[in-house]
C-alpha cells in the first residue's frame, strides 16, 4: 500500500474489501455457486469456505496476541512453503459442507475479525517492529492478508471465471 496504514484505514479496507467481493457473489446464482469450476475443481462455495477458515485462524491469532502469547499461525509440521497442502486439506475438510453452512460460516467471522482488530491497539496493529516474531511485518499485514487482500485474489478469479463463462452463472 502506498498510505500509511492506520486503525481506521484498516477497518475501512475490511470493510471496503468485503463489500466489493459480496456484490460479486450476489452477481451469483446459488446453484452455480457449487460447480466446481474454478482454479483445481473448486466451486465458490470451496472458495467462500477457505477464506472464512482464515479469517477464523485469523481472528485466533489476534485474540493470542492480546493475551500476550506468540500464535501458532500454521499447523504443527508445517511452514508458509506448505500454504499449497494446507490449502487442499482446507479444501477437503470443506468440500461436503451444504452451500448453506458454507454461507453462514463465511458470514460469521468478518463481524468477529472487526470486534478483534478494533480492540487491538494502533500500536500493535501498525508499528513493524513491536512483535519480533513478525520479523519487520506489521501485524496488519496478516489481517490484509485474510480479509481484502484475500477477498481481491478470489474475487479476481472468480470474475475471470464469471467472464469466461459468459454469464452462464448469474442471476
Amino acid at each position: 500500500m502506498t498510505e500509511e496504514m492506520n486503525k481506521p484505514r484498516l477497518i475501512e479496507s475490511m470493510t471496503n474489501g468485503r463489500r466489493k467481493f459480496e456484490d460479486t457473489l450476489s452477481l451469483l446464482d446459488e446453484d452455480h455457486m457449487t460447480i466446481p469450476s474454478l482454479e483445481g475443481g473448486w466451486s465458490v462455495k470451496d472458495v467462500l469456505a477457505h477464506i472464512a477458515v482464515w479469517e477464523g485462524r485469523m481472528v485466533r491469532w489476534l485474540e493470542d496476541v492480546m493475551r500476550g502469547e506468540i500464535p501458532q499461525m500454521l499447523p504443527s509440521g508445517k511452514t508458509w512453503e506448505d500454504l499449497d497442502q494446507i490449502n487442499e486439506e482446507i479444501y477437503l475438510e470443506n468440500r461436503d459442507k451444504p452451500l448453506e453452512e458454507v454461507l453462514a460460516e463465511f458470514h460469521q467471522f468478518l463481524p468477529k475479525a472487526l470486534e478483534i482488530v478494533e480492540k487491538v491497539s494502533e500500536e500493535d496493529l501498525i508499528n513493524p517492529g513491536r512483535f519480533a516474531w513478525r520479523e519487520g511485518k506489521p501485524l496488519w499485514f496478516i489481517v490484509a492478508a485474510n480479509t481484502f487482500w484475500h477477498y481481491d485474489e478470489h474475487q479476481k478469479t472468480i470474475r475471470k471465471w464469471m467472464e469466461d463463462s459468459e454469464g452462464k452463472h448469474k442471476k
